[in-house]
C-alpha cells in the first residue's frame, strides 16, 4: 500500500508498467515525475497513459484513475 492507495491483482485489461503508472498518478504526481520514479522518459509516460485511454474507450486521465477504481486496481 502506497499513501493509503493499494494496488489490487491486474485484470489483464492494462500492463504491470500501465498499473504502475496508473497508481501514480492517482497520488498526484505528473508525467515528468512519474518518468523520474520509473527512470523513463515523460514522453513515454504520456503513451502509456494515452495507450490505456484509447485502448479503455476513455476521454481523459481522470476517467482512467475512476475506471481503475471501479475495476478494484487501487482502492483506499
Amino acid at each position: 500500500m502506497i499513501n493509503n492507495i493499494s494496488v489490487q491483482e491486474n485484470t489483464g485489461l492494462i500492463t504491470d508498467r500501465e498499473v504502475e503508472i496508473v497508481r501514480l498518478l492517482s497520488n498526484g504526481y505528473n508525467s515528468k515525475e512519474i518518468g523520474d520514479m520509473l527512470f523513463i522518459s515523460e514522453h513515454t509516460v504520456n503513451t502509456h497513459r494515452r495507450n490505456m485511454v484509447r485502448k479503455l474507450d476513455l476521454r481523459n486521465s481522470y476517467q482512467l484513475i475512476v475506471w481503475a477504481f471501479e475495476q478494484r486496481i487501487l482502492s483506499f
